[in-house]
């Protein structure tokens, strides 16, 4: 039995396996035709008969591929078109776009590696080609190394412009992995994983060496190795005349990027936004409108949340402005709305943004880097601040400090397992907005559970001596009791829900220019600042009556509750989880409220049960006296 389990386990990897490499043969085709196309056709017309054959023979073995891997139907349909518009002789960049379309694809849904795991050695790459790759490539990558005389076809020429834009590292590292069946470039996988990923940024940088490098667009490696120069400057919708400068800031990965001038990431995100807006809308009047409404979250996602620190720190309320007709307009296309209506909600936010770009000049000194920072983490800080002060506060005041463990636990352990859980996931996962986002609503819904289960507790436990008998009686309880587990977790949900947005905020800080040491300095002061006034405000609640600060407690506790109940499901609005339907009535972030009929429903219900349980106490009290 044992024996079938093992062999069961082998079969089950070796096919797991074996899918793996067919589908990063596909993707090496794909890649293969997205960059070759251009040499076997033009205006309609074969000029080369080899090069086109080996692109019909290529695109039938992504066929087989598909068929063979169970593809599924939008997917393998889109190989089949490929393979239609190859045999049509069509244009050159429609068919590369669709073959790099069909490759992000298969990336996404299969999950494939297509980044570095470990430091790029651009000295050793250099060792390496000289051994492997110059006697057909040439010394200089010009493709006229001696032993490639004659090859058919000739070796890459990793100067040439049109070829290597179509070329992403990842591309590379496949070409030298795999080789190119019936030419003269042979697989290099006898190479480690490392040196190949090495080589493939060593070719992918010859054509850089005498560009001057361009500040505006820092990406991060996980994102740039996947994607091609004219994939880049399509998605972030560059301009020519900047292109080849930022792309050799961006595939140099070795050197520091040079400093990103005046706007830098805002600029580059915020345009984003504003082409995917536009781009959904007209989706939207082509009646894709399923394609619209994921589009204009993208815009939000990629475009607009990866710089709300910023935008926040400089003018707040545009940001809310923002949330509220996004929200609108994404509902309007949900609702199928006339066109003149969706239209007139579009162009203020695309005003907006363009406003924004316009205004975000500011000079990156080591003040404003600290006091952006400071305002970022400050802001962040002194939500969960408020929940740590009244839990220490009912326990100080109860003689119950031995609960505190718990609280200082909780959020000790957030912090530890947040910055943790980011270098994990930032090694594997791409860390977006969406990610962000989702992290944050889910928190938030946990921490407005936790809240209310306190809430109620605390307001069912109305007799002050004999709750401060309960905790005085309770204080060698271990975490694994209800009271400690329930306060660690709330100081643990109150601190983690807004750590990774804080993170993501403070890097794409450093990446727009600000000065990184100020940075560092600005969020620990905001940190230390809000521990500060943590303290002085239990200093000064010792002196309260536990019976005002109790009741005053529990109406704040279960105020933030529906805060968070409403901050939670619109996070996750934001990334498509719940649906949005949007109000014409004012915003109020403050309360967790962001103009759509969800969050009014729920954050409604919440207050309705918490009313009902004040005056279900009051009867009950009134009952009693009588």
């Amino acid at each position: 039995m044992i024996k079938i389990f093992f062999c069961l386990l082998f079969v089950i990897g070796s096919t797991a396996f074996a899918s793996t490499k067919e589908n990063q043969l596909a993707v090496h085709l794909l890649s293969y035709l997205a960059q070759d196309y251009g040499e076997a056709v033009a205006n309609g017309k074969v000029i080369s008969k080899g090069e086109y054959e080996e692109q019909i023979d290529f695109s039938n073995e992504v066929i087989r591929i598909a068929k063979e891997n169970n593809y599924n139907q939008s997917l393998s349909s889109s190989i089949q078109n490929l393979n239609q518009s190859i045999l049509a002789k069509s244009k050159v960049h429609e068919v590369s776009a669709l073959a790099n379309k069909i490759k992000s694809e298969i990336l996404k849904q299969f999950n494939l590696l297509t980044y570095p795991e470990t430091k790029i050695d651009l000295t050793r790459a250099a060792n390496l080609y000289k051994n492997n790759c110059m006697s057909c490539h040439g010394q200089n990558g010009y493709g006229d190394g001696e032993a490639g005389e004659g090859l058919e076809p000739s070796p890459t020429n990793f100067h040439d412009l049109e070829r290597m834009k179509n070329v992403s590292p990842y591309g590379a590292y496949n070409t030298i992995t795999l080789g190119v069946n019936e030419t003269g470039m042979a697989a290099h996988d006898y190479l480690s994983k490392e040196d190949r990923w090495s080589l493939a940024y060593y070719v992918s940088s010859f054509r850089f060496k005498n560009i001057e490098k361009r500040a505006g667009l820092v990406l991060d490696v996980k994102e740039s190795s996947s994607l091609s120069d004219n994939e880049i400057q399509k998605k972030f919708d560059l301009k020519e005349d900047d292109l080849m400068g930022m792309m050799a800031t961006i595939r140099d990965i070795n050197s520091p990027p040079p400093s990103n001038g005046n706007k830098g990431q805002v600029e580059i995100y915020l345009k984003k936004a504003i082409k995917d807006l536009k781009a959904s809308f007209s989706l939207y009047k082509a009646g894709k409108l399923k394609e619209a409404r994921n589009l204009s979250l993208s815009a939000y996602l990629q475009g607009v949340e990866p710089v709300e620190g910023i935008l926040k720190s400089k003018n707040a309320d545009l940001v809310i402005e923002l949330e509220t007709s996004l929200a609108k307009y994404r509902g309007l296309i949900s609702e199928s709305a006339n066109h003149s209506k969706v239209e007139s909600v579009l162009n203020p936010i695309l005003s907006k943004l363009q406003g924004a770009i316009d205004t975000s000049t500011i000079k990156k000194t080591n003040v404003s880097s600290f006091l952006v920072s400071f305002g970022i983490v400050l802001r962040e800080a002194f939500e969960a601040g408020l929940i740590l002060f009244l839990l220490l506060s009912l326990t100080r005041k109860s003689n119950a400090t031995a609960f505190n463990k718990h609280i200082h636990l909780g959020w000790i352990s957030s912090i530890a397992i947040g910055v943790g859980a980011y270098i994990l996931l930032s090694r594997y996962i791409s860390i977006t907005g969406e990610v962000a986002e989702s992290l944050e609503g889910y928190t938030a819904l946990i921490a407005s559970l936790l809240l209310f289960y306190v809430g109620y507790w605390m307001h069912k436990n109305t007799d002050i001596q004999k709750l401060k008998d309960k905790f005085t009686s309770a204080v060698d309880t271990t975490l694994g009791s209800g009271r400690g587990l329930t306060l660690f977790f709330i100081a643990f949900t109150a601190s983690f829900r807004e750590i990774f947005e804080t993170i993501l905020f403070l890097k794409v800080l450093i990446l727009d220019g600000y000065q990184q040491y100020f940075v560092g300095i600005g969020a620990i002061s905001a940190v230390l600042l809000t521990f500060f006034v943590i303290l002085v405000a239990i200093k000064f609640s010792i002196k309260l009556n536990l019976k005002y600060l109790f009741k005053a407690s529990t109406i704040l506790i279960l105020s933030l509750s529906t805060i968070f109940l409403g901050k939670g499901i619109g996070a996750l609005q934001k990334t498509g989880v719940f649906p949005q339907t949007s109000l014409d009535i004012f915003s109020l972030p403050s309360i967790g409220f962001n103009s759509t009929l969800e969050v009014l429903i729920a954050q409604m219900i919440m207050v309705l049960l918490v009313l009902s349980f004040f005056i279900a106490s009051r009867l009950k009290l009134e009952k009693g006296m009588a």
